[in-house]
Parts: structure tokens; C-alpha cells; sequence
């Protein structure tokens, strides 16, 4: 194998594991999202004053914490599979959000 051919199937490697990293970090997303839906559903469900539960202030911090890491890994992840499909003619990862623009 020359070098040529080394680099291109590195770069191949990397742009496939980028998506691989990609799809198990959203589902991480998904869960934490969940997780805060089901926090905020606790609390829209009580209908009596006196029955309300002690709001998880900390938790929620918490999951608003971790989606906002996530989130930045997410866009720097995608950024990357870019590069490398630009590198090696695959399909670009397009966000949902500049779809809708």
C-alpha cells in the first residue's frame, strides 16, 4: 500500500467513527431530554397545593449542564465529519436547525 492510499482510508476511518460518536452522543441528548421531560411533566401534573413535591432545582441544573456539553461536543463533531467528508467525498452532516432557516 502507498502512503496515498494509507491516508485516504485513514481519513475514511475517522469520518466513520465521527458519525459512530455522533449518533451515540445524540442519543445521549435524547436521554437527558427525556430525563428533564419527565421532571417538568412531575410538576404540570400536580393539581393540588398541597400535594406539590420539592422542585429538583439541583437536578435540573445538572441536566441543563450536561445538554449544554453535549451540545457543544455535538457541533464540534459535526464540524469534524465535515472536514473529513470534504476530505473524502462523503456526505456532509447537515444540522436540522440551518434546514429550517
Amino acid at each position: 500500500m502507498d502512503l496515498v492510499t494509507i491516508i485516504d482510508q485513514d481519513i475514511i476511518y475517522q469520518y466513520s467513527d465521527g458519525r459512530e460518536l455522533l449518533s451515540e452522543s445524540l442519543a445521549q441528548r435524547k436521554q437527558l431530554l427525556k430525563q428533564l421531560e419527565q421532571i417538568a411533566r412531575v410538576y404540570q401534573e400536580c393539581t393540588s397545593v398541597e400535594s406539590v413535591p420539592g422542585f429538583p432545582l439541583g437536578r435540573v441544573q445538572a441536566l441543563l449542564f450536561e445538554l449544554s456539553v453535549i451540545g457543544e461536543y455535538i457541533d464540534t463533531l459535526i464540524a469534524e465529519i465535515n472536514s473529513y467528508a470534504e476530505r473524502c467525498g462523503k456526505p456532509r452532516v447537515r444540522r436540522l436547525d440551518s434546514l429550517l432557516q
